[in-house]
């Protein structure tokens, strides 16, 4: 039942179809047939009537909307329809059209709809349901799409026929009444003229002028008859054109400031209508720059307001807003480029661009091809970031070569970022780690402050530099460019070149000729002052009063002994800077330390606190002519004066004993040095024998350097000779001969380029220098110590002499009490006096001798010895005055009281000095303390024993006890019974024993002095050592008993293997101690910012002197100039 609903209902949607079919077909017909009449009327009325351009735009438009309105109802809404867009007829509808189509049909379709839709709310639902299925049944038989005929559509055909067959027969037989008004209808816009015989030709290439421009129309009529005159209507106004020539015509538009139309006319015939198009200028009328430089650049983002011209950072974006009339693009020129910008919004356009170097531009608004004219050339102009600067000043302390000062200047245009110091060594450094060779600090830096002062202070100290280094150092710093990136400049290197051993000896040399040359001025100053004031002494005697130059003479002479006093200061600091200079890049033995301090003290004091004390009263005396005051107080000068005089005796003596020692030291060193640069050399020619030109070249300096060592020995030898006691120093003629031979034989064995040889010759020559260099230390060592011993036996002497002298002069004060002046005893006394005063004279004669050599006696001995003898010629004086007159006895009493007490006060300095000679010997001995044997060697104290040096001393010692062991074999072999002389041995072999086994036993107790230093902390670290020294004595033994065998080279052997393993136990003990200092103990330097300002103000206050006119005598005005020349040096 349900299928035959649907079957009506589909057969019921096909008839509507064919429904809107039939009038889709009418319709089109229709539709046909009104389009073609409408044609046809619009083509005929624009034929005869040529319409202007507003009627045929209305019969254009009018013909579109006839046609769209036909269209619409006769075509396009059945064919919606037809495919069921919209509203169709409903069912019912359609029935009623097939029922009234078909009679049998009638209602019944209609009521069969009706019934359907009933039937889903009837209570009788199946009845109605069965009454639907027979209807359907009966009219299933029954044709629906019989009731539309769509060949009754043909009637139609006499709509749309008649006017297609006028259109056609138009089409064939006149179709210019076609087609003309249709292209004029089509371009209704257009101005169309009547046909002329001639034609209108406008020449220019374009109807378009600028705006406020004229602009000349050329116009040409061509044709068979030319007219002779035509015109241009403008306004409805005719204005005739200017003829050229047949044919040619032109008018000129003047300022044309809108569009203007115009037409040409001639002999009555017309032109299209023509319009003249005003091209609107492009103008600039706004230009803003947004300046964003970089942020390292610190400057903030700025807005310019028309400038084109700009000054700008390096790396700075700029960003253009152009505001602009009439302009349809802007054109950016640039040097390098061209841009066309197109507009962002109504006349505004905008650019950015980062600049890196300066450029000129042009802004250009455009209209199509128009420009304005004349455009602005701008310039931005960049400033590039610079490179940083920097200037540095050194200054180095006088005091301390190797402290140096740095105060240096930077700055940049926008800022800093880093600042280093850099160090290498050039050459040298081979006492430095290898990570320690190069050196960078970093130094702090303002980042926001473009130019700042910074300072430094390097203390080379600390690179443990040793003579002949070279060093260069700079400062680097770098710029904040955040654009190309940071910029580094570099300031000028600076060098530093420690001097090398022989010139550290030369400069010694000169400032210890300047000392001496010094001292001696200052010795005879002192006798002149001494003859100065005995000559006034005796006139002052002749005289009641002191008359004007008198004082004058006196003043002098108080005046010369200032100068006297302050040329002995400059020689103490003279001293002092000399030996600290030293010790900057010089091991000093400790021994030389302490002398040269005790020298130092020694000139300090060569003026007592009491002598000027005792100028300073005779200066107060001389401004008041206290003439009997005066007269007391000139032998007090007399008497200082001899003992200025002495004391600075005895210092030239003890400077040229220091002097003495500390060349011997120098040359051991420069020994030791030669003979490691020998020893390489010898490496060197044994394993680069290409280089031989340069080999020789190099040994041939050696030779030279050797040779001045030679004459600085020679010079030594006359040196001490010299001195009042000279030192003991060991004759090595014999040594340095074999040395020199050996390095004329290598440098012959080069030339022959026999480099194994030359090498072996090298090699050896390099070991007897360091022999050499050993037996002058050691050589001096023990002439020291005996010296020590053979001065500490004199101090006892004389120190029992003085007590004994000091108990006599007790003696006879007692008896001088006791005997009345009219006894002959008394003549006694005065004999006695005199007895103890010969004696005394030899106590100072001894004293003065002994003081030249030990440094510890102070200056105070010396004055003391002359207070004895002076007052003991004075008791003299009284006693043979006392027999004349009495009151002279307590005045003699007084003199002898006085000499005693200064006889106590030199025994007490005695023996103080004598406790401390025999600490200090106790303190240098190796052992218990016992006195010095041959060959034996004390140390100064602090002066540690070095392990390279003692390995290199015994290295060369094994080879030495190996060719003795072979002369001994061969000895043994090639001699026969009777031909050995006594002791059985060549002639001269047993002193060359006996030196082996005194060197040997100085290695060895060097050896136990060292084991005894690296217990004292109980760490147990010198054991080692005394099983090494245990093996040396062992091999001194049989050097002494003449058992050099195979057991005692294979002893030297071991002993060398353990000397490097504790070798190089030291050294890292030393670096671990070095690394714990440094962390522990380094002090930062003195601040070199006040170091500068201390200069500056020193120099200030010295320029402020220079322009103060003083009228000075010629000295005066010397040492001024001499002053100031102290504040021109670094």
């Amino acid at each position: 039942m349900q299928s035959d609903r649907e079957l009506l209902v589909g057969r019921l949607d096909a008839f509507i179809r064919r429904y809107y079919q039939d009038q889709l077909l009418r319709g089109l017909l229709y539709s046909v047939g009104l389009l073609a009449i409408f044609y046809l009327g619009v083509t005929l009325s624009e034929y005869f009537g040529r319409f202007g351009p507003d009627v045929r735009s209305v019969l254009f438009w009018g013909y579109l909307a006839a046609a769209g309105i036909v269209l619409l109802r006769n075509v396009l809404s059945p064919a919606a329809k037809w495919f069921r867009l919209g509203a169709v007829i409903t069912h019912a509808e359609a029935a009623r059209i097939i029922g009234a189509h078909f009679g049998e049909v009638a209602d019944k379709l209609l009521n069969t709809l009706q019934l359907q839709e009933q039937a889903g709310s009837a209570p009788n639902r199946e009845l109605i349901e069965a009454s639907i299925a027979q209807r359907s049944r009966e009219l299933g038989r029954v044709p629906f799409a019989r009731a539309i005929d769509l060949r009754r559509n043909t009637r139609y055909l006499r709509y749309a026929v008649p006017p297609l067959a006028i259109l056609m027969l138009l089409l064939i037989a006149a179709p210019s009444m076609i087609t003309g008004p249709t292209q004029r209808i089509l371009r209704h816009g257009t101005e169309f003229v009547p046909e002329a015989p001639f034609r209108f030709l406008i020449m220019n290439d374009s109807l378009a002028v600028p705006e406020q421009e004229d602009f000349d129309l050329e116009v040409h009529l061509e044709g068979d008859v030319v007219p002779q005159q035509a015109a241009i209507v403008l306004d409805g106004r005719e204005f005739p054109l200017v003829k050229e020539g047949a044919g040619r015509f032109h008018h000129r538009f003047r300022n044309v400031q809108e569009a203007t139309a115009f037409r040409l006319t001639a002999e009555g015939f017309n032109s299209s209508t023509y319009t003249l198009a005003v091209l609107p200028n492009p103008t600039l009328m706004h230009l803003a720059m947004t300046v964003d430089p970089p942020a390292y650049v610190g400057e903030p983002r700025r807005t310019v307001n028309n400038m084109g011209d700009i000054t700008v950072p390096a790396g700075t974006r700029i960003t253009w807003t152009i505001g602009t009339r009439s302009a349809r693009t802007v054109e950016m020129a640039f040097d390098d480029s061209t841009y066309s910008l197109g507009p962002v919004a109504q006349d505004a356009f905008s650019m950015s661009r980062r600049f890196l170097r300066g450029n000129a531009y042009r802004v250009v608004p455009r209209n199509g091809a128009i420009a304005q004219g004349s455009p602005l050339e701008y310039h931005v102009q960049v400033l590039p970031d610079l490179y940083p600067t920097i200037a540095v000043e050194e200054r180095v302390d006088s005091l301390a070569l190797k402290q140096r000062y740095f105060h240096g200047t930077i700055g940049d245009d926008h800022g800093l970022s880093r600042l280093q110091f850099h160090y290498r060594f050039i050459t040298g450094g081979d006492s430095v780690a290898s990570e320690d060779r190069e050196g960078i600090r970093d130094l702090p830096v303002d980042r926001s402050n473009t130019r700042q002062d910074f300072y430094h202070a390097w203390d080379l100290a600390d690179l443990r530099i040793q003579p002949g280094d070279r060093l260069e150092y700079w400062f680097d710093v770098w710029d904040n460019d955040g654009v190309s990136g940071a910029k580094r400049t570099r300031s000028n290197t600076l060098v530093f070149e420690a001097p090398t051993l022989n010139e550290l000896a030369a400069k010694q040399q000169q400032q210890n000729e300047a000392i001496e040359s010094a001292l001696r001025s200052g010795i005879k100053e002192a006798q002149d002052l001494q003859g100065e004031l005995e000559k006034l002494r005796r006139d002052m005697l002749d005289k009641k009063d002191l008359d004007w130059q008198d004082q004058q003479k006196l003043q002098n002479v108080v005046d010369r002994q200032k100068q006297l006093q302050e040329r002995i200061s400059r020689t103490t600091d003279q001293l002092r800077m000399s030996q600290e200079q030293r010790t900057e890049f010089q091991k000093i033995d400790q021994r030389l330390l302490d002398k040269q301090q005790q020298l130092e003290n020694l000139f300090e004091n060569v003026m007592s606190e009491e002598m000027k004390d005792l100028y300073r009263q005779v200066q107060e005396m001389l401004d008041k002519l206290d003439k009997d005051k005066l007269q007391e107080k000139m032998e007090d000068l007399k008497l200082s004066q001899e003992d200025i005089e002495k004391e600075l005796d005895r210092s030239l003596e003890l400077f040229k004993r220091m002097e003495v020692e500390q060349k011997a030291q120098d040359i051991a060193d420069r020994l030791n040095d030669l003979a490691e640069r020998q020893d390489q050399l010898g490496e060197k020619a044994k394993e680069d024998p290409a280089t031989n030109e340069d080999l020789q070249k190099q040994q041939d300096e050696l030779n030279k350097e050797f040779e001045d060592i030679r004459k600085e020995m020679k010079e030594l030898e006359e040196e001490n000779k010299e001195l009042d006691d000279p030192l003991e120093i060991p004759n090595t003629e014999e040594q340095q001969e074999q040395i020199q031979e050996q390095q004329q034989q290598s440098s012959e064995q080069l030339q022959q380029e026999q480099n194994n040889k030359a090498s072996e010759s090298q090699k050896k020559a390099a070991e007897q220098m360091q022999q050499l260099a050993f037996q002058m230390q050691s050589g001096m060592r023990s002439g020291e110590q005996q010296q020590q011993e053979e001065d500490m036996d004199a101090l006892r002497q004389l120190l029992e002499n003085i007590v004994q002298l000091s108990f006599d002069q007790e003696a006879l004060m007692g008896g001088l009490q006791d005997v009345s002046t009219k006894d002959p005893r008394f003549i006694e006394l005065g004999r006695a006096q005199k007895d103890l005063r010969d004696d005394s004279k030899v106590i100072e004669d001894s004293l003065l001798a002994l003081s030249k050599r030990v440094p510890q006696l102070q200056s105070i001995v010396n004055r003391e010895m002359n207070a004895v003898n002076s007052n003991m010629d004075e008791a003299m004086d009284h006693i043979g005055e006392a027999r004349v007159n009495d009151r002279h006895r307590p005045m003699a009493a007084d003199n002898q009281q006085r000499a005693m007490t200064s006889l106590n006060n030199l025994a007490l300095l005695l023996d103080e000095a004598l406790q401390q000679m025999m600490q200090q010997m106790a303190m240098q001995m190796p052992g218990n303390g016992s006195c010095n044997k041959p060959g034996g060697t004390g140390s100064g104290q602090g002066n540690k024993p070095s392990l390279a040096k003692m390995k290199a001393q015994q290295q060369a010692l094994s080879k030495q006890l190996e060719a003795m062991r072979k002369a001994l074999e061969e000895q043994r072999k090639g001699k026969k019974p009777g031909q050995q002389n006594g002791g059985g041995q060549m002639p001269g072999m047993s002193k060359q024993l006996a030196s082996l086994a005194a060197q040997q036993a100085a290695i060895r107790k060097e050896m136990q002095r060292l084991a005894q230093e690296m217990n004292a902390d109980g760490s147990g670290a010198g054991n080692g050592l005394n099983k090494l020294a245990e093996e040396m004595e062992q091999n001194e033994k049989d050097v002494v008993n003449k058992r050099i065998d195979q057991e005692t080279v294979r002893r030297q052997q071991d002993i060398m293997v353990r000397l490097l393993e504790a070798e190089k136990a030291e050294r890292e003990r030393e670096l671990d101690k070095k690394r714990t200092s440094m962390e522990g103990k380094e002090q930062p330097p003195e601040d070199p910012a006040r170091f500068f300002e201390y200069q500056r103000r020193k120099a200030r206050e010295a320029e402020l002197l220079r322009t103060v006119p003083a009228g000075l005598k010629p000295y005066y005005r010397d040492r001024v100039n001499d002053y100031f020349g102290t504040f021109d040096r670094p």
